[in-house]
């Protein structure tokens, strides 16, 4: 097997390829995405394996602190490749996934990711935006990282240049509208993995409804730069999750800590580095 150095080196070498398909086995299941895939793809062909520890660490502790009642549905919000909704199944024991992945491109690998794990009748993948209303909306994308594709909502010059992405045009729907539309699932849904790029404060404020009728862990990344892209403001955001959870846990070098869901505003000191991302987990 190739050390990690040499697959650093090969990597470099398939992505000055002319763009082609790569499929490998990883600790996420069997997975094919583009050699043009900079940061899912080279983690993936690098580490042979994506947020793995943070699964591990995460899954562990809503364990141990009794608050995943049930391995039912999981919902994967932001689902790209597949990798996580993939492992939550393959791993970790959850009965069944709902992937939601908007961008063309990506949904095209998450559902051959999905087939050729064995999981077609585990894993439905809908090729939707979940956001704060339904309709249709820009979605900028990041042509050398499937990760970073957002929907745009706001218009003007970014840190990273987003205003110069192109933009293909894709459904949204409120999370609340979808579990009208698919009577039944709700009752199953005991997990939420979410990684939206910034977008996560609409997705809440699309699922009032079940958040009110339900309590399920969520675990969200929060990335302060791309919430303000979102066109939500701080105070939105810190409203959003104050009126939709009690309290949240983040990451830190000791494993995931308490915080009282008003402390979350600190989390946006860091605003303005455009790389800086924290996880946490809601409840």
């Amino acid at each position: 097997m190739l050390s990690y150095y040499w697959r650093k080196f090969y990597w470099a070498l398939i992505y000055s390829l002319p763009e082609h398909e790569v499929t490998l086995r990883t600790e996420n299941g069997l997975l094919s995405f583009s050699n043009k895939d900079w940061l899912i793809g080279k983690t993936l062909f690098v580490n042979r394996s994506y947020e793995i520890e943070l699964m591990n660490l995460a899954i562990g502790f809503l364990v141990k602190e009794g608050l995943l009642e049930s391995k039912g549905i999981v919902c994967d919000v932001g689902a790209n490749l597949g990798m996580i909704s993939i492992a939550l199944l393959k791993k970790y024991g959850f009965a069944k996934a709902i992937a939601f992945e908007p961008s063309p491109k990506s949904f095209r690998f998450l559902s051959r990711n999905v087939e050729q794990n064995g999981f077609a009748e585990r894993i439905c993948c809908f090729q939707i935006a979940l956001s704060s209303e339904n309709g249709v909306f820009p979605l900028e994308i990041a042509e050398e990282n499937s990760g970073d594709n957002r929907i745009r909502k706001v218009y003007d010059s970014g840190k990273l240049k987003e205003e110069k992405r192109k933009v293909v045009f894709v459904e949204t729907k409120t999370f609340d509208s979808f579990l009208r539309e698919h009577e039944g699932i709700e009752n199953e849904v005991s997990f939420i993995w979410i990684d939206t790029q910034g977008h996560e404060g609409h997705f809440f404020l699309g699922a009032q409804d079940f958040f009110k009728r339900k309590k399920v862990p969520v675990v969200s990344e929060f990335w302060a730069y791309g919430i303000e892209r979102s066109g939500l403001s701080r105070s939105d955001y810190c409203d959003i999750l104050a009126r939709t959870f009690s309290r949240f846990y983040l990451l830190t070098n000791e494993g995931f800590r308490l915080k009282s869901i008003d402390e979350i505003e600190k989390l946006f000191e860091n605003r303005h580095d455009p790389r800086h991302i924290e996880s946490l987990i809601l409840y």
